[in-house]
């Protein structure tokens, strides 16, 4: 530090075998910043020659001469944020799909990027290698029906949720959609399993739906869902217990009134004054 600071001997080669030594100084009153990295700082309030003297440039009163305004300020008047109504919500629950059209797997296809063996299935794994789909999948993949007229691919495709114009294309062209039920942990674990392999040791199992309304889409069969497709355990436990509600829903519970009068209609007298019509006194209902 101090040899690159104060001089360096360095050894120039002379005709022969002899070297002379020349030392080169490096004063410290050299250095300096480099061009256009500092900035002169202008003092205020120094006098009426400097321009900048008693207001320091802020003119004279005033509340920017007092202070600083924000600047969303307009000066009193009601502002634009509080002037139009608030329309809409942001649903934090909302899932970002891929967008993924069937004309661009066509096209996949034909340029020989996406060969399928007999029997293979797309999945957003594939997709995702292939190039299919570029950039990052953070909740999965929606299939759409764009290029639905020249999709011709007897394929079987696996993703998030495709719609209902796309399914119909793909089970036109002889192939079969299903719809795969995805966590943030088993997504990665679907898309990256090498990278579990190599850190954890092991492939974390793929989760089931918990919310009502993803069992609602995932055994939906009009959306393809992977439970009823399957014919998973988990879609048969839930037949089961639909199947047990229907029955408890069907023997209701009495209340206290109706009790009463299944009590009182199993008595004889009064059965026998109920299919009379009469005019009843009440020491006749006594007895």
């Amino acid at each position: 530090m101090l040899q690159s600071l104060f001089g360096s001997l360095t050894l120039r080669q002379c005709t022969g075998l002899q070297q002379t030594p020349i030392r080169s100084m490096q004063l410290l009153a050299t250095l300096k910043p480099s061009p256009n990295s500092t900035k002169k700082f202008k003092r205020l309030g120094r006098g009426p020659s400097s321009n900048k003297g008693k207001t320091s440039g802020r003119g004279t009163k005033g509340q920017k001469a007092r202070g600083h305004v924000k600047s969303w300020f307009e000066g009193g008047q009601t502002p634009i944020y509080k002037l139009f109504p608030k329309v809409g919500f942001t649903n934090v629950h909302s899932k970002e799909l891929v967008p993924l059209n069937l004309e661009r797997i066509v096209e996949w296809q034909r340029k020989g990027r996406l060969n399928l063996e007999n029997g293979e299935t797309l999945t957003m794994k594939k997709m995702k290698d292939s190039g299919l789909i570029s950039g990052s999948i953070k909740d999965g993949v929606k299939l759409l029906a764009r290029g639905q007229f020249i999709f011709d691919l007897p394929w079987s495709i696996e993703a998030t949720s495709a719609s209902k114009k796309a399914i119909a294309s793909i089970e036109k062209a002889g192939g079969s959609f299903v719809a795969k039920y995805f966590t943030p942990l088993s997504l990665s674990a679907h898309l990256k399993p090498e990278w579990f392999l190599k850190n954890r040791g092991r492939i974390p199992l793929p989760a089931r739906p918990i919310k009502r309304k993803d069992i609602e889409r995932y055994s939906d069969p009009e959306r393809r869902g992977y439970l009823v497709v399957e014919n998973d355990p988990f879609y048969q436990l839930l037949q089961e217990s639909k199947a047990k509600k229907l029955v408890s829903k069907a023997i209701t519970k009495k209340s206290m009134l109706e009790k009463q009068l299944d009590t009182l209609i199993g008595k004889d007298h009064f059965h026998r004054i109920a299919n009379e019509s009469k005019i009843v006194s009440l020491e006749e209902l006594k007895k």
